[in-house]
């Protein structure tokens, strides 16, 4: 039974918390790899909450550069169907069809635009152009925006795990090429004494 402010005799510490550097086993190349290792592990550990975010904000903001000029460069006129559309165009919700609008001189202009889907001949719709009257797609979309930003994110993150699995592994082979060639080397130092050729 323990007594309230006594100590409990302390023994040498266990095996896994003495330091790895005291084993007498364990080469230069070996505390090497242990280092490097270390010091790759704790690059990777700052550098995946920080790099994808630093990847994923520069591509959200190109993208949201792109969708402000094509919000400048394109605008919605109302126009009228020619013909039943057909096939389909950016998804289920829209098909091609031919139609007809008024630009701002007052012409008539035809073209093939993207419409909604099932629009017959007649019906009145809004359709996009561009600064010269051409149909053109929608402007992009800020929720595209941030889905590039998060693809980048991913893409960047996984990117940074595989390099670091190629350079402890590029590591991890070059340390064990350095021990190959030290082993060939002291076996053909020893090897002769062990044999007995050495007294021939």
């Amino acid at each position: 039974m323990n007594v309230r402010g006594t100590s409990r005799p302390r023994g040498p510490l266990p095996h896994r918390f003495r330091l790895r550097a005291a084993n007498p086993l364990r080469r230069r190349s070996d505390r090497c790899q242990s280092w490097l290792g270390t010091c790759l592990l704790l690059l990777l550990i700052l550098a995946v909450p920080t790099v994808p975010v630093l990847v994923a904000q520069d591509v959200y903001a190109s993208e949201m550069r792109t969708l402000h000029a094509q919000s400048a460069q394109r605008h919605r006129i109302a126009a009228r169907v020619t013909a039943d559309a057909q096939g389909s165009s950016a998804g289920d919700s829209l098909q091609r069809a031919p139609v007809r609008w008024t630009d701002a001189t007052g012409a008539a202009r035809t073209g093939t635009a993207d419409v909604p889907a099932g629009s017959a001949k007649g019906d009145r719709v809004s359709i996009w152009v561009d600064r010269a009257g051409r149909p053109a797609k929608p402007p992009m979309r800020r929720e595209e925006a941030l889905t590039a930003g998060w693809f980048a994110a991913c893409l960047t993150g996984a990117g940074l795990v595989l390099v670091y699995c190629g350079a402890r592994a590029a590591l991890v082979g070059m340390l064990n090429r350095r021990r190959y060639a030290r082993w060939e080397a002291e076996w053909e130092a020893v090897e002769p004494r062990w044999s007995g050729r050495s007294r021939g």
